[in-house]
């Protein structure tokens, strides 16, 4: 027996499996979410499709996952916190951050995943993904042409532009 991809130190056919396999509904949010995490690594993917909410479906097909998901070596999940998704909440949050490689590459998916629950089956809706902001210029562009901007009189492309490698 092995333990379940999802980190919760339990074995999978005790832990995410049996969600996975229909054989139980998740309790939780959570639940669904290290559900859906196990699912993306070991490669089941119809479950990711299956458990987003009936609204959001054709979203993303199964097939559209496992193109994007297939590329990466899903290596741990860490659930940052969770919002609602009790007993007797109809949604929930779950923030989590999800590490895994591309070509030996260590990337992370950071995202507040937001669920809904419909009669005792929780469901995926969508995800607010965190990523870096892009790097941005301060001022305009400076130009070949234009006066270096380390004062020296000259135009750029005689003085700094030279000197960039």
């Amino acid at each position: 027996m092995s333990l379940c991809p999802c980190g919760s130190n339990v074995e999978a056919d005790s832990c995410c499996l049996p969600i996975i396999e229909g054989k139980v509904l998740a309790k939780s949010p959570e639940a669904l979410m290290r559900a859906r995490y196990t699912a993306h690594a070991t490669k089941q993917y119809d479950f990711l499709s299956d458990s987003s909410h009936p609204e959001f479906r054709e979203d993303a097909s199964a097939e559209q996952v496992e193109e994007w998901s297939s590329l990466m070596e899903w290596k741990s999940l860490e659930i940052i916190s969770t919002k609602d998704g009790g007993d007797s909440d109809e949604t929930g949050e779950v923030s989590f951050c999800a590490h895994y490689t591309v070509r030996d590459y260590p990337q992370e998916l950071r995202e507040d995943a937001f669920f809904r629950k419909e009669g005792d089956q929780w469901f995926y809706v969508e995800g607010t993904v965190h990523g870096k902001e892009p790097v941005r210029r301060e001022g305009p562009k400076l130009g070949r042409n234009d006066p270096c901007s380390c004062g020296s009189g000259k135009k750029f492309k005689k003085c700094c532009m030279g000197n960039e490698a």
